[in-house]
């Protein structure tokens, strides 16, 4: 197998991204990890893993693939850098702080012929992807009603990070940096958004960014989905239901693996559950999480194959993310794809905020 040269900048999600590395070693070298925090080097370095302060340094390496952990307001300058200096990338959510950001990716991509793959490693569940399979072998039928539940718990220790809870440094809250992972999958296995109506509000915190909020998106072919997201319960859980023609489908409830097994299926006939049995009687559930989608990404970037999240995966993401923060503060449902002259196409940050 190829091994691809890696390194990871920033070490907050990116300790995680570190250890599904470490168990990936068949397809990666991890080169270097990079942060400028002396206190997390060393850590690295204890783990016998080269630390250097910064991209630049990680860059000088000379790798395959730069792995982004950074604060979200980097992502784009960072992106673009690595795919300048001739690497592909892989970065956590959420991606950019547009979906403006997002085609300017994608004309960077299309300039230095490397490429982007976005984190959504809540695909890589066993449920997730079983549930996937059925579909793509047309067995549940039309979707009818869907719903997500993000129900988590931040507090003071979370929001002491100065850039978190902020427009400026989190550049969103609730919808973009915690629900995003389920609203993806929402749309990934129900269909794409066609409509949103939403609203946004902070309950819990002392923050500028949403803390709760509440949408109904509504696929192209009709069917409705609804979702909802507080950082304030008691008990941490995330849900996905979907209610189709011929099968109805519960998630496990974990509140940061609810692609993972148990997902609970019910078949509509006999009939059904003997031909859900056929499609799944010769298939096996890939890695999970982060594992997952690290290996599927250099499947692909060895292989030269599609990626198995891309920038349009992404920018579906941030386009629920914009139209949700757009119907929140207009009251009207806002129309997807959005439209090329969309005015928060550019941003979805409050007016008096997007000149920052």
């Amino acid at each position: 197998m190829t091994r691809l040269r890696i390194g990871v900048v920033g070490l907050g999600i990116g300790r995680l991204h570190v250890l599904a590395l470490l168990r990936l070693r068949s397809h990666f070298e991890l080169v270097a990890v990079a942060d400028p925090a002396p206190a997390r080097r060393r850590q690295a370095r204890l783990l016998g893993i080269k630390a250097v302060p910064d991209l630049d340094s990680l860059l000088a390496l000379g790798l395959d693939v730069v792995d982004i952990c950074t604060p979200p307001h980097l992502h784009e300058q960072q992106i673009i850098q690595c795919l300048e200096a001739g690497t592909d990338v892989v970065c956590e959510k959420p991606l950019v702080d547009s979906v403006a950001a997002v085609d300017r990716l994608a004309e960077a991509e299309a300039r230095t012929g490397r490429r982007v793959a976005p984190i959504f490693q809540y695909r890589w569940g066993a449920g997730s992807q079983k549930l996937k399979r059925l579909i793509d072998a047309g067995i549940p039928g039309r979707l009818l009603v869907a719903t997500s539940e993000t129900m988590w718990k931040r507090g003071d220790a979370y929001y002491a990070v100065p850039w978190r809870g902020t427009w400026a440094g989190e550049r969103g809250g609730a919808v973009l940096s915690h629900a995003i992972h389920l609203h993806d999958l929402l749309t990934w296995l129900g269909g794409a958004p066609a409509e949103v109506v939403a609203r946004t509000t902070t309950r819990s915190f002392d923050i500028e960014v949403e803390d709760c909020a509440a949408a109904v998106i509504t696929t192209d072919d009709g069917a409705l989905m609804t979702a909802t997201v507080t950082l304030g319960a008691a008990v941490e859980t995330s849900r996905l239901r979907f209610v189709f023609e011929h099968l109805t489908v519960e998630s496990s409830q974990s509140p940061y693996k609810p692609g993972a097994e148990p997902w609970t299926f019910h078949y509509g006939s006999k009939d059904v559950a003997r031909r859900a049995e056929a499609a799944l009687a010769a298939w096996t559930p890939p890695l999970s999480g982060w594992r997952g989608q690290l290996a599927a990404t250099h499947d692909a970037i060895v292989s030269g194959g599609p990626l198995p999240v891309s920038l349009d995966d992404a920018r579906t993401a941030l386009e629920i993310v914009t139209a949700w923060y757009g119907s929140a503060r207009s009251g009207l449902p806002q129309a997807l794809p959005l439209a090329a002259d969309h005015p928060d196409r550019a941003s979805w940050l409050p007016e008096d905020l997007r000149e920052r």
